[in-house]
C-alpha cells in the first residue's frame, strides 16, 4: 500500500535527521492536544454505561454487567495499556499527516440509529487512497501484530478471533459515514512496525450482517436483563508418552481472561503459574478450577 511506503520513507528521513520539524508546528500542537485529551479521558471517572459503537461487538454478558453496575476489576496495568493505545493512535495520525498521506478527517464524531436508539462513536480517520474509506488505528502486542495484523494475520484472522468486536466497530463507523470500511492500521507497541490490514472490497453481505447483529445487541442490552455466559472452561492438558493427559484443572475461556468481570463470573478463579509449563519461571494463566498445582 502506497500510504505505508510514504510513512516508512518519512520515518527513515526523520531517523537520518533530514526532517525540518518547523514545517509541522500545527501538527505537533495538535499531537500535544491529543495526548492531553487522552490523559484526561483515562484518568477521569466514568459516568455510567453507554452503548457505544466501539464496544458493541464485545460479548453481551460483559456489556450487560457493565450496564447493571457490577464492580469491574480493572488492573493498574490495564489503565496503562489503554493510555498507550490512545498515544499510539495520536502518533499514527501525526505521522500519516506529516508523511503526506491523504488523511481527510480524524477523530470524527458519528452516529447511527440502531433499534430505535442513537448510538454514538468516534471514528479514528478517513483516508483517501483513490476512494475515501474509514480506517481504525490499533496498537498491538508483538503476538497480536504477528498473528493478527502482520504477516501471519489478516482480515480473516481478526474476524475469526475478535473478542473486542473490531469488525463490527469498523463497519458501524463506516456505515455512519456511508463509506467503505478500509480496515485497520496497526502499530507494534514493542518494535514500532506498521501494518495495514485491508478489508475486502465486497462488503455488502458482511455490512448487512454487522448491522443486523448490532440491532439485536442494542435491543438485548436495553430490554433483556438476563445475563448468559456463553463461554465454557477448557480442560488443561499435556502430552505424556504420545498421549493427551488431563491435569484435572480447568482453564478460563480465553475471551473471559480479557474481561474486567471475570472474577465475578468465575468465583473460584485463580491466576497462577501454568501447571504444564516446564520453564524455570512459568507463564501465568487464569484457572476456573485449580485442583492440581503440579504434574
Amino acid at each position: 500500500m502506497l500510504a505505508l511506503v510514504e510513512i516508512q520513507d518519512f520515518l527513515q528521513q526523520a531517523g537520518r535527521g533530514e526532517i525540518d520539524s518547523s514545517r509541522f508546528e500545527s501538527l505537533i500542537k495538535q499531537f500535544g492536544k491529543d495526548c492531553e485529551d487522552s490523559l484526561r479521558k483515562q484518568l477521569s471517572r466514568r459516568d455510567g454505561y453507554r452503548i457505544r459503537m466501539s464496544g458493541l461487538g464485545r460479548p453481551l454478558c460483559q456489556q450487560k454487567m457493565e450496564k447493571k453496575g457490577h464492580k469491574q476489576d480493572v488492573a493498574y496495568n490495564d489503565v496503562v495499556r489503554f493510555l498507550i493505545g490512545d498515544l499510539v493512535e495520536a502518533v499514527a495520525i501525526f505521522t500519516m499527516k506529516a508523511a503526506g498521506v491523504n488523511v481527510v478527517d480524524t477523530q470524527r464524531s458519528c452516529e447511527l440509529n440502531l433499534s430505535g436508539e442513537k448510538i454514538k462513536g468516534t471514528l479514528d480517520l478517513i483516508m483517501d487512497d483513490g476512494e475515501e474509506k474509514v480506517w481504525d488505528v490499533k496498537s498491538a502486542s508483538p503476538w497480536a501484530f504477528d498473528n493478527k495484523f502482520g504477516g501471519r494475520g489478516g482480515y480473516d484472522a481478526i474476524k475469526e478471533d475478535d473478542p473486542f468486536g473490531y469488525v463490527m466497530q469498523g463497519h458501524l463507523y463506516a456505515e455512519s459515514e456511508n463509506k467503505p470500511f478500509g480496515g485497520w492500521i496497526a502499530i507494534n507497541k514493542s518494535t514500532g512496525e506498521w501494518a495495514f490490514v485491508e478489508a475486502p472490497e465486497d462488503q455488502k453481505e458482511e455490512r448487512e450482517a454487522c448491522l443486523k447483529d448490532a440491532e439485536s445487541r442494542v435491543d438485548s442490552i436495553l430490554n433483556d436483563d438476563n445475563i448468559v455466559i456463553p463461554f465454557t472452561p477448557t480442560d488443561e492438558t499435556y502430552r505424556l508418552k504420545g498421549e493427551i493427559v488431563k491435569t484435572g484443572n480447568k482453564l478460563m475461556p480465553k475471551t473471559c481472561t480479557w474481561c474486567s468481570f471475570k472474577e465475578e463470573c468465575w468465583k473460584n478463579a485463580e491466576y497462577a503459574p501454568k501447571v504444564t509449563s516446564k520453564a524455570k519461571f512459568p507463564p501465568m494463566a487464569w484457572y476456573t478450577k485449580l485442583k492440581n498445582r503440579k504434574l
